[in-house]
């Protein structure tokens, strides 16, 4: 089994599930949940979850890193967080309306995250590498490009989730592509995938709710995957517990159509609940 790195952002997630349509100037009732949330957090739970050997690179408010660690070793992620000392860690206000949701975030200590320790030497203890596209935006196109390289050199499979159509938007959409040109598998929803249009990366996974998954190989279309039928509660995360999944999978040797498959079952259990991280260690 290789072992697995996951770069990028930590998030405290506030998921409110209104009963009832919002009401402008009034109370409505609703469902709220706060959980440790943020891409690669997620990302990360749900590989080690899943039998990885995981170990979580990220940025947090200084006076949270003690929790942020056990909320991490529940999942059994092995954590080298940074500390942000003018930051508090990023919060996320997560707004779930039948099957779609709105985000409000402050990204906070994330901002601060830096790549410095990610030397060629260092990288070359994993086998594959997983980069959650929020931790690319603001940085400049050759620093993402260095690391990019690096990954590379170091014989890591590189992989990387846009993260938002949002902020790709904002970062240049040409020039977010010329950034992560030659990522090894990219792993776009499909509103991502619509803005990009080509995607310079080997391998493209997209993901598309309960549409499936579509496998493009060298920009062609490959193969397509049925999503299982479920009552979605609570779409925050699905993405991320693919992700996991299938990078778990791969670690441990499995084929790429296998492990596809097998991931798109568990984005379908994470939908079935409110929060973006594992509820319970067996499926």
């Amino acid at each position: 089994m290789e072992r697995v790195l996951v770069i990028g952002d930590v998030i405290d997630d506030i998921i409110v599930v209104p009963t009832e349509a919002i009401r402008a100037n009034t109370d409505t009732d609703a469902s709220i949940a706060n959980t440790l949330g943020g891409s690669a957090s997620n990302m990360a739970s749900w590989a080690a979850t899943h039998g990885a050997e995981v170990t979580f690179i990220g940025c947090v408010g200084a006076n949270d890193e003690n929790r942020i660690k056990e909320q991490f070793e529940k999942y059994n992620v092995h954590t080298e967080l940074q500390k942000s000392t003018t930051k508090q860690t990023g919060t996320l206000i997560v707004l779930v309306e039948g099957d779609q949701r709105s985000m409000l975030t402050d990204r906070g200590a994330n901002k601060e995250l830096s790549f410095e320790k990610l030397t060629e030497e260092y990288l070359s203890d994993f086998g594959y590498v997983y980069i959650s596209g929020y931790s690319l935006f603001g940085r400049e196109k050759d620093e993402i490009q260095s690391l990019i390289q690096r990954v590379q050199d170091a014989g890591a499979l590189l992989v990387i989730d846009p993260g938002s159509t949002g902020y790709i938007k904002d970062f240049g959409v040409e020039k977010f592509k010329e950034a992560i040109n030659g990522v090894d598998i990219l792993l776009p929803n499909e509103d991502e995938f619509a803005l990009l249009s080509t995607t310079p990366a080997h391998i493209t996974i997209v993901t598309k709710g309960a549409n499936g998954v579509d496998l493009y190989v060298e920009g062609i279309k490959t193969n397509s995957f049925e999503a299982a039928k479920v009552t979605a509660v609570d779409p925050t995360g699905a993405g991320d517990a693919f992700a996991g999944s299938l990078v778990a999978n791969l670690s441990q040797g499995k084929e790429l159509n296998t492990a596809i498959e097998l991931a798109t079952k568990i984005a379908a259990i994470a939908v079935t609940t409110i929060g973006a991280r594992p509820k319970h260690l067996e499926f």
